[in-house]
């Protein structure tokens, strides 16, 4: 089963709104970079500063497995790349 990813960033955006926060984290891929330029640009959300993650998950003690559009790989070999995707799941020691 996989993950609606647009209707966690409405509902990640909407949740936040609701108890009047002024940031929202949400993972960054090609669909919500897209969504997140359009509601700039109408006017729903006021700024967007993109967050840079450590390389490290877990303190280099784990590893992100990811679906891109080249397959299913690990965090590092997208990273190498130069590719996002969605995270399917985290593995750590």
């Amino acid at each position: 089963m996989g993950r609606d990813t647009i209707a966690d960033i409405i509902t990640s955006i909407r949740n936040a709104d609701m108890d009047r926060k002024v940031t929202v984290r949400i993972a960054s891929t090609n669909i919500t970079e897209n969504i997140v330029k359009i509601l700039l640009r109408e006017g729903f959300i006021e700024n967007v500063r993109k967050h840079q993650e450590s390389n490290n998950i877990f303190g280099g003690m784990g590893i992100v497995i990811l679906s891109t559009s080249r397959g299913i790989m690990t965090d590092r070999e997208a990273r190498l790349e130069r590719i996002g995707g969605e995270i399917l799941c985290y593995i750590w020691l």
